[in-house]
């Protein structure tokens, strides 16, 4: 990468690192591209270069934030520890998103500009697949999760699951409602509650 194109892609890391937060924070129909633009010392006509719209612009700024979370789970699975263990840990990795999330202008502003929550559920659907993919593998192998189930059984029920959380008015649910999903998504109706 010759210093041009690191340049270009620091510039770009830093939009979107940008937008991704006035994003969260706002919703994307209340954020414009000037105010992006001055807050990430870049002109207008670059973000339209790199970008092309507003929309491209959000859509690639909530998959880069996703895939870090992804990332995170990923590398959690692949932890050499107890597969219990790793369900604990995502469990209390989730509870602690949602609670930063439920204090953060996030759960009204943003859920409610329909804009922001068609991206932010597309983008989340995308790297929820793979990283539920490989939660089902992971399981399987450690047999905490039935082999006999199909895996696209098991990703279906997984992704309509996580679909309760996309809800506009998830955010505004109680903490011990969040809770209460989270555990049955995690360990279905009869499994172990906590």
């Amino acid at each position: 990468m010759n210093g041009y194109e690191k340049r270009t892609k620091q510039k770009k890391d830093s939009i979107l690192e940008i937008a991704t937060k006035l994003f969260i924070e706002r919703g994307i129909t209340n954020v414009s591209i000037s105010e992006i633009s001055t807050k990430a010392g870049v002109s207008q006509v670059s973000i339209y270069n790199y970008f092309g719209d507003k929309n491209n612009l959000a859509r690639e700024a909530f998959i880069s934030y996703i895939k870090q979370v992804v990332r995170e789970y990923e590398e959690l699975l692949d932890r050499d520890i107890p597969f219990s263990e790793k369900i604990e840990q995502i469990m209390c990795k989730k509870h602690n998103a949602i609670l930063e999330l439920s204090h953060s202008d996030f759960s009204q502003q943003a859920m409610e500009d329909k804009a922001f929550r068609q991206l932010y559920k597309e983008a989340a659907s995308i790297q929820a697949q793979s990283v539920y993919g490989k939660f089902i593998q992971v399981g399987k192998k450690a047999g905490a999760i039935d082999p006999s189930l199909s895996d696209d059984a098991l990703l279906t029920f997984l992704l309509s699951s996580a679909s309760i959380m996309h809800q506009p008015d998830y955010y505004k649910k109680s903490i011990k409602y969040k809770e209460n999903i989270l555990n049955l998504f995690l360990y279905g109706l009869l499994g172990k509650h906590h």
